[in-house]
């Protein structure tokens, strides 16, 4: 048996040991059939469209621990809360032992008062104002996580930590904070570690601190040292080590639209860190919120961020989700949801890009209401309770394996 055909066969018993695992879905079927599995996978709507070059890099790193595989995914207040993403972090790890690449790009939501992660802690001292790239009258510098915290207290402090087991081990070695790097930005310092190098990136917008050893923690401390100095603006963090793994980063807005995104200044500079390989586009449930919903400028701004993508990685592949069923006002099933899926699949066709169909997977118009019933959807009947969150994060992971599957059968049978 060659060397590749061992591969792909391992390919294969990490995909169905993460089947075996995979008890949401099947407690959510048998109590409830809340999933239409039949609308469980990711279409592509021409012959030539696939996500080979992102499988293939998988696939390296699972049976030869090679490289870095980078995935990225977007949108508003589902993905701010994490739970979803997270899901799909937790599965991609458990596919095999030591592919934790680092945790990425992470923004520190309790300092801007607004929902943070439950997967790390942050504290922090210090007066904090917050501006969200989805409120019309913030008008901020913003980089790729679309919020900014500034703060003009003389001295503050922000602390960050992750309790880690075998698969969440997000030990970094490498931090970059983006802020304002200009002659009014307060000084910043790291103050649980002595750094052996810190260097100032001006061009991407970040300090970055080189630390001797691994650490799931972090201390900064931001002080004015001079007159001229007014204030710190603080736009993220990049936690960060060499190992070779997955870095899954997602980036959630509360409230964001895909204009919303549009108005990041720094969004290419600060996109060439993360350099994702597969962005996973989940923005569209505020979009088509209310009846004024403009389907050629939804289009329209979908192209605009797609090209800011391709500035960074010319080869990036895209995963299209659709909008979850919802209702609008609590009151009536807002049917806009078709016109915002019918977009995702031209841009789809158009692109080459890939989609994941949950609102047809979730069971299609009002559906909402029987998750809701269940347990699985919140009363306002467009956000998810943490179990609904867990329930989608496996069904498109599952979407996904099985088409790294029909990778891994193509490529034995070559």
């Amino acid at each position: 048996m060659t060397v590749s055909v061992k591969n792909i066969l391992f390919g294969f018993i990490l995909i169905s040991g993460f089947y075996s695992k995979a008890q949401s879905i099947e407690h959510a079927n048998a109590n409830y059939r809340l999933v239409n599995d039949k609308e469980n996978y990711i279409h592509f709507y021409d012959k030539d469209a696939n996500f080979d070059a992102f499988y293939k890099k998988l696939h390296t790193l699972l049976t030869n621990k090679l490289g870095k595989v980078k995935i990225m995914q977007i949108g508003g207040s589902h993905i701010q809360a994490e739970i979803w993403p997270d899901q799909v972090r937790m599965n991609l790890l458990g596919l095999a032992d030591s592919i934790n690449g680092g945790r990425g790009f992470v923004f520190p939501f309790k300092i801007a008062k607004t929902w943070n992660p439950k997967n790390h802690q942050i504290s922090f001292t210090g007066n904090w104002k917050s501006f969200r790239n989805s409120v019309k009258k913030h008008n901020e510098k913003w980089g790729v996580s679309g919020i900014t915290v500034k703060t003009t207290d003389s001295i503050s402090t922000f602390q960050i930590g992750y309790q880690h087991d075998s698969l969440t081990n997000y030990c970094f070695n490498r931090i970059k904070i983006f802020h304002n790097l200009d002659n009014t930005s307060f000084k910043l310092r790291l103050i649980s570690d002595e750094p052996v190098k810190i260097v100032e990136n001006k061009e991407l917008g970040f300090t970055e601190f080189f630390l001797e050893n691994k650490k799931n923690s972090l201390s900064v401390e931001i002080k004015k040292t001079n007159k001229s100095q007014t204030h710190f603006s603080l736009y993220g963090l990049s936690l960060e080590n060499d190992d070779p793994g997955i870095v899954y980063t997602s980036i959630g807005v509360n409230g964001a639209k895909t204009s919303s995104f549009l108005r990041n200044k720094m969004f290419v500079e600060q996109l060439r860190v993360i350099e994702p390989d597969l962005v996973i586009f989940c923005i569209g449930i505020n979009d088509a919120y209310y009846a004024n919903f403009c389907g050629d400028c939804y289009k329209e701004n979908y192209e605009k961020l797609m090209e800011r993508f391709r500035l960074v990685n010319p080869n990036v592949e895209f995963l299209f989700v659709t909008n979850n069923d919802s209702y609008y006002k609590r009151k009536y099933a807002n049917k806009r949801v078709f016109d915002a899926r019918e977009v995702m699949i031209d841009l789809a066709k158009k692109h080459k890009a890939g989609l994941w169909d949950l609102f047809e997977v979730m069971g299609g118009l009002n559906s909402i209401k029987y998750w809701e019933e269940k347990g699985y959807a919140k009363e306002d009947k467009i956000h998810f309770t943490d179990k609904g969150y867990q329930l989608i994060g496996d069904l498109m992971f599952r979407a996904l394996m099985d088409d790294y599957k029909k990778y891994l059968k193509i490529k034995n049978e070559n």
